[in-house]
């Protein structure tokens, strides 16, 4: 039998050499969609300060810090990428996987691809390999480690990205395995963590090292090459090792989810849900009460019920249901930040908001509104945030809103370049135009 490890290395494989049309027009949605969020992440603190410390530590220049005026080394621009990347919280999500997983994948692949003269068409394909054996291993563990408490964006995420590299680079069945687990050795993050800067970090750590383990397994360092099933390996501390096969039913990247809200994916229900009464008339004045009912698993990931800071703010259903009774533009960044949460207005609103957890059987992304209003009568939306499609409209304004610090028209460049990636034959060129002038 073929083990666990060598299956999603010739499942993934198989993936990326069969794109369909459709596939390929994700893979450019999370690529348009991350570059955004990374160069308006660029400036967040966290990322400010990373950089500030990079550069000082110094580093051959070989690729871009996006979003800044920089050159750093590939593996810092790995890490700084993908923290600038998640900083925001802004980032594409897969359901399946519970990963932030354009963040984690992306950043290495342009830097090893800056650092070694590669195209766009390669870049897509080992996009691809990366993506589908994250999705694969995602759906054979479930969503056990993540109950667990690991924030998979930095577990699972490792393993994506290293899987994605591996495949970049060219490397053999018996290498890839082996940056399978050297990436799994240095997976890391917790989910209680969110809220705080650590989080994004978490990303950056998981890009870097699936980067260096696909680099570390072509320099020839060994490792165990059966780290997914191994006794005490990755599937057996993350959760346990699951009885069945490792399978592949076509393209996970074809189910990626887009964020069109600022804040955690666990609270976009509530948002849509509240708007979609919004639309109907409902005015904060009338609401005299709002209970939201959702997933139990919502409890451990986004239900902070006194967000004090900006960050906190973004996990916390209470306080995101008040921003959207209020009908504020929650797909805007800056409107989530310290003053803005103590805002006394939004602090009553919030105060209004109660949080129930469904049944055991209740749909993980569905979430449930019912409005008391002051004339004792009710207003009731439901979302299901899976159902959720791409909108390539809404998107590409996302991204020209989020690349608004760039000069004059590079930002529309930039999107034509990515709109006919696999045209590029130096991803270098593509990079520079996601830097600011410094």
């Amino acid at each position: 039998m073929t083990s666990a490890t060598f299956q999603v290395i010739r499942l993934s494989r198989a993936a990326a050499a069969s794109v369909s049309p459709a596939t390929a027009a994700m893979v450019r949605r999370c690529i348009l969609d991350w570059l955004g969020l990374a160069i308006a992440g660029a400036n967040e603190p966290v990322s400010r300060t990373l950089r500030a410390i990079a550069l000082a530590e110094g580093g051959r220049p070989a690729a871009a810090a996006i979003g800044g005026g920089e050159e750093v080394s590939a593996r810092q621009a790995a890490f700084l990428n993908a923290v600038a990347g998640h900083a925001l919280d802004y980032d594409d999500v897969s359901l399946a996987m519970h990963v932030h997983p354009t963040t984690v994948i992306l950043p290495p692949l342009l830097a090893l691809a800056e650092e070694r003269g590669l195209g766009g068409r390669a870049v897509m394909a080992a996009f691809v390999a990366g993506y589908e054996a994250a999705g694969m291993i995602g759906r054979w563990l479930g969503a056990g480690p993540y109950d667990r408490g690991f924030h998979m964006t930095g577990t699972l995420g490792a393993l994506g990205a290293a899987a994605a590299c591996a495949h970049l680079l060219g490397l053999d069945e018996e290498a890839t395995a082996r940056a399978y687990g050297l990436a799994a050795s240095q997976a890391a993050g917790l989910k209680a963590q969110f809220g705080t800067m650590a989080k994004p970090i978490h990303a950056g750590r998981a890009a870097e090292a699936g980067l260096c383990a696909a680099m570390w397994a072509e320099a020839g360092i060994s490792s165990r090459t059966d780290i997914l099933e191994a006794p005490q390996g990755y599937a057996a501390t993350q959760s346990a090792i699951p009885a069945g096969p490792i399978t592949w039913d076509g393209h996970e990247l074809d189910c990626n989810s887009f964020k069109y809200h600022a804040s955690c994916f666990g609270t976009h229900g509530a948002i849509e849900a509240i708007a979609a009464l919004r639309a109907q008339g409902l005015e904060p004045g009338d609401v005299r009460q709002v209970r939201l009912t959702v997933d139990a698993g919502a409890d451990r990931m986004c239900n902070i019920t006194a967000p004090r800071t900006g960050t906190e703010a973004k996990f916390s259903l209470r306080f995101v249901a008040a921003l959207a009774l209020s009908g504020a533009d929650t797909g805007r960044p800056g409107l989530f930040i310290d003053a803005v949460t103590a805002q006394p207005d939004l602090v009553a609103l919030r105060d209004r908001v109660t949080v129930a957890f469904g049944p055991p059987d209740w749909p993980a992304d569905l979430t449930a509104v019912e409005v008391t209003l002051a004339d004792g009568s009710r207003r009731e939306a439901r979302c299901d945030t899976s159902l959720i499609g791409a909108d390539d409209d809404r998107l590409r304004a996302k991204f020209l809103h989020l690349a608004g610090t760039l000069p004059d028209g590079q930002a529309h460049r930039l999107a034509d370049q990515v709109a006919g990636i696999e045209a590029v034959t130096d991803v270098r060129a593509l990079c520079r135009l996601a830097l600011r002038a410094e």
